[in-house]
Formats: structure tokens, sequence, C-alpha cells
């Protein structure tokens, strides 16, 4: 009993000095690009969701936590206009069609993202163009259509728009805004209502809120009508959400409690194998033969993942791309329309899905640090490339 009470005190020691050392250690800038209306971070939206009351002082306005088709569910009002600002708009289908109706009754639907899905785009007649070179401290200048003529050149650094949109001749959208004279906000009439699209999410984030030209945005939203008086503010399509909200989801969060979580759980497991070795002899265990030809790859697969390095694991699976495409269809990247044209034409993979790969590996070439998700988005887009090439070769060779 006093060797486990020593143990206990042990661990319990170790547990407290972590959880001090982390309190107090200097905390690293989270440059996220979150878009939450809860994070107080550069690139959250903290400041301009609690501006909101003040923008539109005569309005309600209220949190959008779930899908669009759940919250219909719960009883909303399909009248009042919606505010979303986020990096990759993609909803389904049932909250297209909630979009849609909710316009059609006289609402407006503002939507700010970087990537818009292609029913939203094909709908409205418009695509979405990228940079495929981007300065991570350029200057954007900004202007937004006062309704008479283009107002203010404004100027935002931080590279705060990387697309923008291009008009079929046939679209119904009128513009109201540019940077660097390509078009970012765009107002289409659906129904009664409208639906406002800007092609930059990040001026709407907490440091272009409160570093640059803050008017830039109330002109912005000064497009924005809300014909019931409620404003509605989505939290739901963000890229870092939190579906489970379960108590080990909130302590795996936090950077601390994690770290204090795993600490109390290696020491007690610790404890509890350096208990059963004293008390009972070892077994000898009869491993089964191993296949190390898998057992290598999944060694060398989790040893890139482990370490986290996850711009270099893109590069790898990029550089692995080409040396397919080289090898199989002879042809060599040079980053030009005709050679998008001619993979796709003898892989039989859209152009479009080409395209994506190719401007998807420039911008996380380009960013200092890439995330899990989005490396698991750009290595979907590569697997998809190589699922689609081998069912059209089966069908080629039948």
């Amino acid at each position: 009993m006093k060797g486990s009470f020593k143990y206990i005190m042990l661990i319990t020691g170790l547990f407290a000095l972590l959880v001090y050392l982390e309190s107090i250690a200097p905390q690293d800038v989270d440059w996220r690009q979150s878009f939450s209306g809860n994070d107080k971070i550069p690139f959250g939206t903290w400041v301009l969701r609690h501006e909101l009351d003040t923008l539109f002082p005569n309005a309600a306005v209220t949190d959008v936590r779930t899908s669009f088709y759940e919250y219909e569910r719960e009883g909303s009002d399909l009248r009042n206009s919606l505010l979303i600002v986020t990096n990759n708009f993609n909803p389904d289908s049932l909250d297209m069609d909630f979009l849609y109706r909710k316009a059609g009754l006289g609402a407006d639907v503002f939507i700010a993202a970087n990537y818009f899905n292609e029913a939203l785009a094909d709908s409205f007649k418009f695509e979405i163009k990228n940079k495929l070179i981007t300065v991570a401290d350029s200057v954007t200048t900004l202007q937004v259509w006062d309704g008479s003529s283009w107002g203010e050149s404004l100027q935002f650094r931080k590279n705060v728009q990387s697309s923008w949109f291009s008009l079929a001749d046939s679209s119904q959208a009128i513009p109201l805004g540019k940077g660097n004279n390509n078009l970012n906000f765009i107002k289409i009439p659906c129904g009664n209502g409208n639906f406002l699209l800007h092609s930059a999410p990040l001026v709407f984030t907490n440091y272009h809120t409160l570093y640059n030209n803050s008017s830039y945005q109330e002109q912005l939203l000064g497009w924005f009508s809300m014909p019931t008086g409620t404003l509605e503010w989505d939290e739901y399509y963000k890229p870092f959400r939190i579906d489970n909200r379960s108590p080990l989801k909130i302590i795996l969060a936090n950077k601390s409690l994690a770290a204090a979580y795993w600490t109390l759980l290696i020491g007690l497991v610790f404890y509890i194998v350096t208990n059963v070795l004293r008390r009972q002899r070892v077994i000898p265990v009869l491993k089964a033969k191993n296949n190390l030809s898998l057992d290598f790859v999944q060694t060398i697969g989790l040893l890139y993942y482990n370490q986290k390095d996850h711009k270099d694991l893109v590069g790898k699976i990029f550089a692995a791309f080409l040396e397919y495409i080289n090898s199989r269809y002879f042809v060599r990247f040079d980053n030009s329309d005709d050679f998008y044209r001619k993979l796709a034409q003898k892989s039989g993979v859209s152009e479009k899905t080409v395209k994506m790969i190719f401007k998807r590996y420039q911008v996380l070439s380009e960013k200092k640090q890439v995330y899990e998700d989005e490396l698991f988005q750009f290595n979907s887009l590569v697997e998809q490339f190589y699922r689609d090439s081998r069912q059209v070769a089966t069908k080629r060779q039948s």
C-alpha cells in the first residue's frame, strides 16, 4: 500500500507541475483561418460577430450552429437574412435547397468564401479564378460600387484576395466590388431576395477589421438587407468546427489540458504495467509471421505522418503524382492550358479535376505550414484522379 501511495503522489506531482508550466509558457500566435465568431485569433471573426449589433442596431442577431436543414426543422423563419464567412463553402443539396427557398421568400444570403461548390457556380453561371502564385505580404486594392460609381480605393495587406469571379455572358450577376481590378463581390437576384457573394473572406477577419480600414466591411454589408429584422450568423460551415462537444473533445482541443490528459493517462498505464510485471511471471507470446513488405510500407507512412510535416508529405504526394503521369501518359508538367487539356484527354479525367490538383498544390506549397485537413483534401484529389483514370483505362480496354 505504501508503494502504491508513492506512485500516486509522484504522478500527481508531475501532473500539477506540467499544468503549471503550460499555464505560464508563452503562447504562439495561431494563424489558422478558422473564420469562427468565437475565435479571437488573427483570422477568426470575433470582432465582426460582436460588431454586428453596432452595424445593425435595429436587428436581432442569432447564431446558426447546425446544418441549415436541421436549423429549419427547429422552426427558423426562412425570411431571415443569413451571413456566412468561411474558406470553402460546399453545402449538400438539402442545405442548398434551404438557401434557394430563403432567397426566394425575400431574404438576402451573404456568402464570403474563397471557394464555392459547383452547384452554386453552375446555377448562377460564374467561375472562380485563383492565383497560381501569391505573395504573403502583397497589397490588394479594394473598391465597392456605391450605386452610382466606384467608391474610394482601399489598400489591404497580407494578401487578402487569392480568388475572384469570372462571369459567363448569360449570368445575371451584378458586379458590386473588385480587388486589384478583378471582380470579387457580386449580387445575384433570386426570387424576391438576393445572393451576395464575396471571394475574399479574409477581409472580415479580426486582423483586417482591426489593422486595415474597417469601412470596407461596412460598405460591403451596406448592400445587405434584413426584411424581418433578424440576422442569422453561420457558425456551422467553418473549417475547424467541432461537431462532437463531448468533455473529451473539449479537453483535447486545449493544448494545456491535452498535455495534462496524456501525461495522466501514460502515468496510469505505467503504474498498472509495473505492478503487473511485479506480480505475474512473463508469459511468452508467439508472434505470427509478418508480411515484411506491408510492414515496411506502413512504417514509412506512419513515420511521415507522425512527424506532422504535412507540407513535406504534400510535396512527396505531388512528386509521385508527376512521376505517375509522366511514366503513364508521357506528358511533362509545364503549367499551361495545353498541358491540362492534353493530360485530361489522355487520362480521361475531367480538365477541372486536373487543374484543381495543380492549383491546390500551388496554394499549399507556398504556405509555411500545412494542416492535417488540407493534407487530406489534397490527397483525396490525387486519389480521385487515380480512381477515375483507372476506370477510364478499364473501359477503353473492354
